[in-house]
């Protein structure tokens, strides 16, 4: 009663015993040869690690993909935070110290030519304020760009067209020269 079976299988790639197979009525036995051990281990594992490596794989380029797309959002988000900034306008504020030293800054030229002369200094404060509006191509004070507002206030600074201030001055000279003959007549 006690039959014995026999099998042996061998490696899938070659024709190398891997294991013996004795079968009995009783107990089924695997004999594995120790030197073919790590044979065994390393071709059940090949599909397991196919798996991984292939999921490696897919994982990597997924998350080349996610760095791909941060980088576009990362640029299109500085993009969209100067495009912000070079729209924000000068506060009010800011439009009152300009108009300040635009008057300031005409009165001092008119000054060094000896001119007092209210509406004087309005004309060439109004070419000074169209010189600084030309720059940045806008018809308010209140439109420049916050950000530029320490450039128009270097402009109006050292804003001197010596051709105006001489017509201005001029003409301020011809004014008063008129009213000074109304007065004596």
């Amino acid at each position: 009663m006690n039959e014995k079976k026999t099998a042996v299988n061998t490696y899938p790639y070659s024709n190398t015993p891997v294991q013996q197979t004795i079968e009995t009525e009783e107990k089924t036995e695997i004999i594995v040869d120790p030197s073919m051990l790590s044979h065994i281990i390393t071709e059940l594992m090949r599909p397991v690690m196919q798996t991984i490596g292939k999921m490696l794989e897919n994982n990597t380029a997924a998350l080349e993909q996610l760095s791909s797309a941060q980088s576009i959002q990362n640029d299109r988000l500085e993009a969209l935070e100067k495009q912000i900034r070079l729209q924000t306008p000068v506060t009010s504020k800011q439009v009152t110290y300009l108009n300040d030293a635009i008057r300031q800054r005409a009165r001092m030229l008119l000054d060094k030519k000896g001119i007092y002369d209210k509406k004087a200094t309005t004309k060439l404060g109004n070419a000074i304020r169209k010189a600084v509006l030309s720059r940045y191509g806008i018809s308010n004070m209140r439109e420049i760009p916050k950000h530029e507002y320490n450039v128009a206030m270097s402009q109006i600074e050292i804003w001197s067209d010596v051709l105006t201030v001489r017509d201005i001055a001029k003409e301020a000279k011809e004014r008063a020269e008129q009213e000074e003959t109304k007065v004596e007549n």
